[in-house]
């Protein structure tokens, strides 16, 4: 590609003639020393395409060198993810390897986006329920936890099926971090009887009713838990003291309790229900069944004078700030108070125009071309190098929770540094959240706590068979509450009708009233150097805009300016800051102000008014398969837009030959006949918008079965 400036992008010639080649040698089998030379012409040509890597590990599988060809398939793998030559690749070399259960996975991954090849049942037979389990996921979407449509189970014939089911009393088939407990999933009780949630569970987990609908009212908890049978010893160093999560397996699950100063009592746990227990000396619980029990990773007691005994993080879901900000004093009158001795973020985007791939970057401060979180149907999980903002704070020695929080940022790891997590798949309330958070400071107090807590109240849904709020519904004229909709439009493309905007009002009142008596516990109970509170929004929502060519723009303003605000310790007081962020800004930011190291290799980046240095542009990107790639790179004055004529493909890729890209005034992005011709323009946001497109572009290299698999998208047969 030619950097001239004269046009966005033009394809390297050179490099595809040698991928073509390459890829008929590879379907001939033809791995000999002619292939050799045409791959070091490719790689030179191409130095940082995964598709080199391919070819590399191809050869030398061919050549029986696995080992060697491994660390070439896992590079592709680290760049390219979610891609079905390297699935089937990887699934190869480790069934060579003796590495069963890795293979398994990557048979899932493939098979789960395509529909082939078939798993191997021997991977099944030697991998056991723990390769079921991980199948199970691979095999699913990549949002859900703990729900699965895709539950792999052995039926009696030795065939392999696949049911609805939750991964409920047992651990979530996800690799923790070195030195953790993988994630144990029990029902969340509170102020109840423990086992009835559990028991209802039973009745319902196989069904499609309860996968698809009744689960969005279902919450989980997940707890950090070793499940045993029979007894177990706590240890506790003298002097401290630790609260101890524990949950059976049974109905009023008998355990005997006993210390060297207290004699042996019972406890009776609950089915799946976490309750806790203060221990201040080492401790011995013997269950009185066979039955297992999980017992939680001990939460250590004790503040430090290097954290704050408080940090928490408010995701308010679909929250654009341009449209918030026109009436914020009025419609959210505690937050604006609250707020007013901190620093509201003005000019804030996010790089996504939905929650799945907004959250990983919010939580790892790298944009989705770099997180590879984007297509909802594939589950692969972030790398375990790759630290989220909660495992940063859980070094610190923060006890981490999440009061409330989505289920579909579990799978992808974007939330694996949390102790708990009170999950569900939608339903987000305000006012529960409140509730939920207010006992967890209280419960925790003599603890230092990160809390992570997502509402959706604000966050539009389709209105076909959804309910308003009352008084939207009581107030609105006969003629705006009639309307036409069609239920097959996402969230991300709602159509601009007055009951979505009545709708988004009425909840804005609802969680700034809600949200308002929490901040102002906080005020209440904490010194303003005690205490960090971020709120902020992962997209916007599209129910104010006009349709451009009656298509909703999913990265205009109103799907991408996003809130933020914060304040607490360290923090500028009654700052509205005018730089440019992004969510991605959020992961360095309480990296300086909570003093955890950020990687040098981000895309956040520390805004000027906490000493850093004032972004230059703002990036939001949309990378959806069988879309078109869209990409705006914005100053305060003006905006690169760009759109691709080609779809992109699962993985994530697109050819960029054949692209739209124009710069308009930033007030006017996408009116035709504002496009702005200028040279210097050209060469402040083509290099920019290059560094991002450069993960993106295929270069016309296309893998023939993933085009194939998906003729609704490249029509082809």
């Amino acid at each position: 590609m030619r950097d001239d400036l004269a046009v966005f992008w033009q394809n390297n010639m050179r490099a595809r003639d040698l991928f073509y080649d390459l890829l008929e040698r590879a379907e001939h089998g033809a791995y000999d020393e002619d292939f050799l030379t045409q791959l070091a012409s490719y790689r030179t040509a191409a130095p940082d395409s995964e598709r080199a890597d391919i070819f590399a590990a191809q050869y030398l599988l061919h050549h029986g060198d696995a080992e060697t060809a491994l660390l070439c398939a896992e590079q592709a793998y680290r760049r390219r993810p979610v891609n079905y030559e390297i699935w089937k690749l990887l699934a190869e070399i480790y069934a060579r390897l003796d590495r069963p259960l890795d293979a398994l996975v990557m048979h899932g991954y493939a098979y789960g986006l395509y529909l082939a090849p078939e798993i191997p049942m021997d991977l099944i037979h030697r991998t056991g329920t723990e390769g079921l389990n991980r199948l199970s996921v691979a095999v699913g979407l990549g949002m859900g936890a703990p729900m699965v449509q895709t539950r792999a189970v052995l039926s009696e014939g030795d065939c392999l099926q696949y049911i609805p089911d939750a991964f409920v009393g047992e651990h979530l088939p996800l690799t923790p971090p070195e030195g953790s407990e993988r994630c144990w999933v029990g029902a969340y009780v509170e102020n109840a009887f423990l086992s009835d949630k559990s028991e209802l569970i039973e009745q319902v987990r196989h069904t499609e009713m309860f996968v698809d609908k009744m689960q969005r009212d279902f919450w989980f908890q997940f707890q950090r838990a070793a499940e045993v049978r029979g007894k177990a010893v706590i240890e506790i160093p003298e002097g401290t003291a630790v609260i101890l999560p524990v949950a059976g397996t049974e109905k009023l699950q008998e355990l005997r309790i006993e210390t060297e100063h207290q004699p042996p009592a019972s406890a009776y746990l609950g089915k799946w229900a976490f309750s806790h227990f203060r221990l201040t000396e080492t401790t011995q619980l013997t269950c009185a069944s066979d039955a297992p029990y999980a017992v939680g990773t001990p939460i250590r007691l004790g503040h430090s004078p290097a954290r704050r005994k408080l940090v928490l993080n408010i995701l308010v879901d679909g929250l654009p700030w341009n449209i918030a900000r026109m009436r914020f004093p009025d419609c959210m009158p505690n937050i604006a108070r609250f707020f007013a001795r901190g620093t509201i973020f003005d000019q804030h985007f996010s790089t996504s125009e939905c929650t799945y791939p907004a959250l990983p970057v919010i939580e790892t401060g790298r944009f989705p071309h770099h997180t590879q979180i984007f297509n909802e149907r594939s589950s692969h999980p972030l790398p375990l190098a790759v630290k989220t903002l909660s495992e940063c704070m859980k070094d610190l020695g923060y006890h981490t929770a999440a009061p409330m929080a989505p289920n579909d940022s579990i799978f992808c790891g974007a939330m694996r540094g949390y102790d708990m997590l009170n999950v569900t798949s939608w339903k987000h309330s305000s006012a529960e959240a409140v509730d939920r958070t207010i006992m967890q400071i209280e419960a925790f107090d003599e603890t230092d706590q990160f809390l992570y807590l997502h509402i959706s109240d604000v966050h539009p849904w389709n209105a076909k068979g959804f309910k308003f709020h009352p008084s939207v519904e009581t107030h609105l004229p006969l003629a705006q509450r009639l309307f036409e909709a069609d239920e097959r439009v996402a969230s991300v493309r709602l159509p601009k009708l007055a009951i979505y905007q009545e709708q988004f009002w009425q909840s804005l009142r609802h969680v700034d009233r809600n949200i308002g008596s929490l901040l102002s516990y906080i005020e209440e109970h904490f010194s303003e150097e005690e205490y960090i509170v971020n709120l902020y929004s992962d997209h916007g929502n599209s129910v104010f805009s006009t349709p451009t060519g009656g298509v909703v723009d999913v990265i205009g303003e109103n799907m991408t300016r996003s809130t933020w605000m914060i304040r607490g310790a360290g923090i500028p007081e009654g700052v509205t800051a005018s730089e440019l962020t992004s969510i991605a800004d959020i992961y360095p930011t309480l990296g300086h102000l909570a003093g955890f190291p950020v990687p040098a290799d981000i895309d956040g980046n520390l805004p000027a008014v906490f000493g850093g240095k004032a972004r230059d542009a703002a990036y939001s990107l949309s990378i959806f398969p069988g879309q078109t790639f869209r990409l705006a790179v914005r100053t305060h004055e003006h905006t690169l837009r760009l759109e691709t004529q080609g779809l992109l493909d699962e993985d994530g890729t697109t050819d960029f030959a054949k692209t739209k890209a124009a710069i308009y005034p930033r007030a006017h992005e996408l009116e035709e006949g504002c496009e702005l011709d200028r040279a210097d323009l050209r060469a402040f946001f083509y290099p920019r918008a290059h560094a991002i497109v450069r993960t993106i572009a295929n270069n016309g290299e296309f893998w023939p079965a993933m085009r194939a698999a998906r003729p609704q998208w490249f029509g082809e047969k």
